[in-house]
């Protein structure tokens, strides 16, 4: 009986250790390891970023008014011309062929002018001379009727002269359009530039109607460039003119140009239901590495602070996580207790304060913010110490 007394009493023992251990292990807290960053000096950038198309501040599409065939052309892609330098000719012979058409029928139309004007002054002559007569003989002679037929055949012959002189004028007309229509044939540069492209080629036939074709683009000046980018709506209202803007292209991708806004449009375009705004940037290209129709990605710069006191962007996402043993202390044979909800998505929104550590305890600091960009977020108050430990994230 002794004997299972003492084995009762050890057992019991045994068991008020047990519970006391894992009692102890249940409610041990566990400390989290902290990820911390200290506060600096610099200069920190917040851009907006956009792509779009390198192009001439001046292109002209060189087309021509008359049709025909191609038979001359002087100059190819990337040749510098100058203004009223001939790019090509169209072949005049049925242009030519035309004018001289003209002229002829201006010939015949003098001749039939002149023959109007003998015709005129006779009937004129003849028609004073009866009237003469038909006033000294009292109506006698020549009759009435034949006095009116001779004024009426006069003015007649007064009429037909302004009917020939009309024709000679219409004639005169066609002789000036088959002039210029000629000229024409002679394709000149309009400005001082750089032949972009050539769109035709020895003997093909341009046919000019309601559409000018083009034959030639041609840049004014490759040293000045613009590059159009479109700006969502809601980016628009922070861009401003002559914004520094620094971009990039594929051609050279390790080197970054930079550029100013020199135009923004007040007219929208809207694609997929995405309104944006068409903003024109100017690209000065004296190395002419930059060449039309490339495509670049485009940081604009909207704010910009030197001498910042900056801590890392994570610090102004960071929240401390809840500890899983901040319960009320409770008995090991308790009921279990309910479930935590699930963390907010709030948690990974940006906050107006941030933690710091302190003296090994995690302390929260109200701040202002100021710049920020994807890697750091400017401090505007307080004035955090250099040697401030910010955390940024936990485990």
């Amino acid at each position: 009986m002794k004997k299972y007394t003492l084995y009762l009493c050890i057992l019991s023992i045994l068991l008020i250790i047990l519970a006391f251990i894992i009692y102890s292990i249940l409610n041990k807290e566990t400390k989290p390891v902290y990820t911390t960053a200290h506060p600096f000096i610099g200069s920190i950038t917040q851009n907006i970023s956009a792509s779009g198309t390198l192009s001439p501040t001046n292109d002209v599409d060189v087309g021509t008014q008359v049709s025909g065939t191609i038979y001359k052309i002087y100059v190819d892609v990337n040749d510098v011309v100058k203004k009223d330098q001939i790019l090509a000719e169209i072949n005049p012979n049925k242009l030519k062929q035309t004018l001289e058409g003209y002229e002829a029928q201006k010939i015949s139309a003098k001749a039939n002018l002149q023959s109007s004007e003998v015709a005129y002054k006779q009937k004129l002559w003849t028609y004073e001379q009866q009237k003469k007569l038909f006033e000294v003989t009292k109506g006698a002679s020549p009759s009435q009727l034949e006095l009116e037929n001779s004024h009426l055949a006069y003015l007649q012959a007064k009429a037909d002269i302004d009917i020939k002189r009309a024709a000679l004028n219409q004639i005169e007309t066609n002789i000036n359009a088959a002039k210029i229509d000629l000229q024409n044939s002679v394709i000149k540069s309009p400005i001082d530039g750089i032949i972009l492209t050539r769109e035709v080629s020895l003997g093909q036939t341009v046919a000019a109607s309601f559409n000018t074709p083009t034959l030639f683009t041609l840049a004014e000046n490759l040293k000045d460039m613009k590059l159009i980018v479109n700006i969502s709506e809601s980016d628009i209202g922070k861009v401003m003119l002559n914004q520094k803007v620094t971009f990039s292209v594929d051609a050279y991708p390790d080197q970054v140009f930079e550029a100013r806004i020199n135009r923004i449009n007040f007219a929208s375009t809207t694609t997929d239901n995405i309104t944006s705004y068409q903003t024109s940037i100017f690209v000065n290209n004296d190395s002419l590495l930059l060449r039309p129709g490339m495509s670049a990605t485009a940081n604009i710069q909207i704010k910009e602070a030197k001498d910042a006191l900056l801590i890392p962007i994570a610090a102004i996402f960071y929240q401390p996580k809840s500890s899983s043993k901040t319960q009320q202390k409770k008995s090991l044979f308790a009921p279990m207790p309910p479930r935590k909800p699930k963390k907010s998505n709030m948690q990974n929104q940006a906050t107006n304060s941030i933690y710091i550590l302190r003296n090994g305890k995690v302390e929260q600091i109200p701040v202002k913010l100021g710049v920020q960009n994807a890697q750091y977020v400017q401090i505007i108050s307080p004035k955090l110490d250099l040697k401030t430990l910010v955390i940024t994230d936990s485990q």
